[in-house]
């Protein structure tokens, strides 16, 4: 289907381009984002935007990772002709000089000012400002030949004191000095760990999450703690081979995982809905994926917001998905001869202290390695991890020092050997 159709199309499946009327909920957390609108895609299509740029007099603020739509660009250049200023900064880290060059190529022949974000740092966030007064913050790209194809939400944030606070980021990116502006429901990374793990934590009934990535120790251990304590958590994911091991341990915790083949809808949004049922909740929406990168490193916006209208949108669409979706059944490893087993592990420890793990296989002399991925992101090079070779009854034993500087948080610790593979996390303290 061609982007000038997509943008045409009504949200008549799922709840799309919702107006909120504004309600008053007994113990609403004062850090939320009061979202007036929320467009689910694909059955939205982009032309809310397209209107949004249409309608700006003064200036017009966009952050975007992967540029590629050419009305959008057609639509820049024109309200920076008509006097309108124009600001853009795309993101140069990763593929962004590859994925940007031709819109770039274009505003920068144009009167829009187009700026590229700092070569090593990836700028994912995207969002949209029009005239000081609206923000436009979303989960997708806007990459035009991926519009109808793809699951993603925006939502529209009027609150002065949020789109102060957007803008007051985008100068700063915009002159380089990269400083964060904060208002409460606005999450931004670099650091937005702990307001994710928050949130999940704070759920007592049920968790909906949709992510295009997972692959943050920090946030599986969340996820698997909260299904441990009784809490129904759905994720749904579109299938990959680089998440297969980390839903696999989520499902052994008890999360209800399923996930979409590349025929059906691409999950590419980054939700969460907390307690959702219907007008009641908490959700987050935005561009942070669940990685350590995304989370830790990355330049990334979302929001937290109890609105109405974004909890029907996401319920709708995260249900709707989950029940296309196949299940992700807990791990066996099973072999004609028995199981791989964890039969000695430390779940928690101090940095400075000796670590130990051990494992049962049911292959005699079988060939194992064991790496460790520290909260930070990176891998650890302690001495005494990597291949072992198990004894004649199938049993080896990795000791290796944690070292005296690592960062607190969640780790991970993955373990392959011939007769399969395992993961567990851990917490260093």
């Amino acid at each position: 289907m061609e982007s000038g159709s997509v943008r045409m199309l009504v949200g008549a499946v799922l709840v799309a381009g919702l107006t909120l009327v504004p309600m008053v909920k007994s113990g609403a957390s004062e850090a939320a984002v009061p979202v007036v609108k929320v467009w689910t895609e694909p059955a939205s299509g982009y032309g809310f935007l397209d209107a949004a740029i249409a309608s700006a007099r003064r200036n017009i603020d966009l952050s975007m990772y992967e540029l590629s739509d050419p009305t959008i660009e057609h639509e820049l250049v024109a309200r920076a002709a008509a006097g309108v200023d124009v600001r853009v900064i795309l993101d140069a880290d990763y593929s962004g000089m590859s994925e940007n060059a031709s819109a770039y190529a274009e505003l920068h022949a144009s009167k829009v000012h187009v700026e590229w974000a700092p070569s090593n740092q990836i700028f994912h966030a995207k969002y949209l400002v029009v005239d000081g007064r609206v923000a436009y913050v979303g989960t997708g790209n806007l990459q035009s030949y991926y519009y109808s194809s793809t699951r993603d939400f925006w939502v529209e944030v009027t609150r002065a004191s949020d789109v102060r606070a957007i803008i007051g980021t985008f100068n700063a990116d915009f002159a380089r000095s990269y400083v964060t502006s904060s208002a409460p429901g606005l999450v931004w990374s670099p650091g937005s760990t702990s307001t994710l793990v928050g949130l999940i934590e704070s759920a007592r009934h049920t968790l909906l999450v949709e992510n295009e990535e997972m692959d943050s120790a920090t946030i599986e251990s969340a996820l698997g703690g909260a299904a441990r304590r009784g809490v129904a958590v759905d994720v749904v994911m579109t299938e990959s081979s680089s998440w297969s091991a980390a839903l696999e341990d989520l499902a052994r915790d008890g999360v209800h995982v399923r996930v979409l083949s590349s025929s059906q809808v691409y999950i590419h949004a980054k939700v969460i809905c907390v307690d959702c049922a219907g007008n009641v909740g908490t959700v987050f929406i935005g561009s942070e994926n669940f990685s350590t990168s995304s989370l830790s490193y990355n330049r990334e916006l979302g929001v937290v917001t109890t609105s109405s209208a974004a909890i029907r949108a996401v319920e709708a669409a995260v249900h709707s998905d989950f029940a296309q979706g196949s299940p992700v059944t807990a791990p066996t490893t099973s072999t004609n001869s028995g199981t791989l087993t964890v039969t000695s592990f430390e779940s928690s420890i101090s940095p400075g202290a000796e670590d130990s793990l051990s494992i049962h296989s049911p292959r005699a002399n079988d060939s194992c390695d064991l790496t460790v991925t520290l909260p930070s992101g990176y891998t650890s090079e302690s001495h005494g991890l990597g291949q072992a070779r198990a004894t004649a009854s199938g049993n080896v034993t990795w000791t290796w020092e944690i070292g005296p500087s690592t960062d607190p948080g969640t780790a991970r610790a993955s373990i392959t050997c011939g007769a399969g593979s395992v993961q567990r996390t851990f917490q260093i303290r």
